[in-house]
């Protein structure tokens, strides 16, 4: 398949903080309306297969990132016959230029899974960050954690047995990407076995094997769609099953599926308190008084309702009504 790559007619001007509302977090409502329109970037939206950022940088001044708002986007860094994949998704900040070191020739390569939108990172980002410095804060916020990610994406490659690689690989991902069903986490990105491999630094056939005793032992496992399924026993496996919430488990199978909550949120959710003999009492009582009160208040209405029927009839018919009035 020939490479693509975005023309200039492909990119189109767009708000930041339209494309991307969670750079605003720190503005008010007077400063958002003021930058809104004076934040003004190049959006390239991509549609599936290779791609070059190659021509980001022509018309648009000099485009030093780029940054992902949409989709998933694989990067790869070729070197002596071996290839290292690093997937980005959105907030993900990535250089657009190839690495700049003349004594280890690389190769940057870059595909799209699905299609995907990006943001062009030029200099007139300088110009909104000098402004309003919020949005420098966020996005360095980002910068940062995708090198965290990329951290623990080194320690998952050096793992001795790729089923270990590829259990915590999908435990890495399900974590921003994942979402809960009832019987584990399921992440909802397409990847070959080609492309797992470099994502973890091994073989193809390995990978196959290893995904094939995964799903023997009923620990992850690719869905008919395309994703993938990583039960709660691989967490277990990986050592990580006390971290995991009571709440993450749906009871029902048919349960529509939800996000799963951050690692980080784990240690806030508390378990659910049992309730003792003497609380329960309390609440029982509690709800039969207001049964009564509820009983009280509609015969009162009824009441009310009765009178006015009758005084209502005794005005269309000329008779004294309920009160012993007559009637006017």
């Amino acid at each position: 398949m020939a490479e693509s790559s975005p023309r200039l007619s492909d990119l189109r001007a767009a708000s930041l903080f339209d494309v991307d509302p969670e750079l605003g977090d720190l503005l008010d409502e007077r400063q958002l309306a003021e930058a809104r329109p004076r934040s003004i970037v190049a959006v390239a939206d991509l549609p599936a297969g290779p791609w070059s950022p190659g021509s980001l940088a022509v018309g648009n001044g000099r485009a030093f990132a780029l940054m992902v708002v949409d989709g998933l986007l694989l990067r790869e860094v070729l070197l002596a016959g071996s290839t290292a994949t690093e997937l980005l998704g959105p907030c993900d900040i990535a250089e657009s230029t190839a690495p700049d070191d003349p004594l280890l020739p690389t190769e940057v390569r870059w595909s799209v899974p699905e299609a995907a939108r990006i943001v062009v990172l030029d200099d007139r980002l300088l110009a909104i960050m000098r402004l309003w410095p919020g949005v420098g804060r966020v996005l360095l916020e980002r910068v940062t954690q995708r090198e965290g990610r990329l951290a623990t994406h080194r320690a998952i490659a050096q793992l001795p047995r790729v089923d270990q690689r590829l259990l915590a690989f999908f435990g890495h991902v399900s974590e921003r990407w994942g979402r809960v069903a009832s019987n584990g986490v399921v992440v909802p990105i397409q990847l070959t076995h080609e492309t797992l491999g470099r994502l973890i630094g091994a073989r193809r056939p390995t990978v196959s094997l290893a995904l094939k005793d995964l799903g023997a032992d009923n620990l992850l496992e690719r869905r008919g769609d395309g994703s993938w399924l990583l039960r709660y026993e691989a967490f277990e496996r990986l050592g990580a099953g006390v971290a995991i919430p009571d709440s993450w488990h749906v009871a029902d199978a048919r349960s529509v599926v939800t996000p799963v909550a951050p690692a980080r949120w784990a240690a806030r959710v508390s378990p659910p308190r049992i309730m003792t003999a003497l609380e329960v009492q309390a609440l029982t009582n509690r709800v039969a008084a207001l049964r009564a009160q509820h009983a009280a208040h509609m015969a009162n209405c009824a009441e009310l309702l009765s009178n006015a029927r009758r005084r209502r009839e005794a005005v269309r018919s000329g008779r004294p009504g309920p009160s012993g009035r007559e009637a006017a």
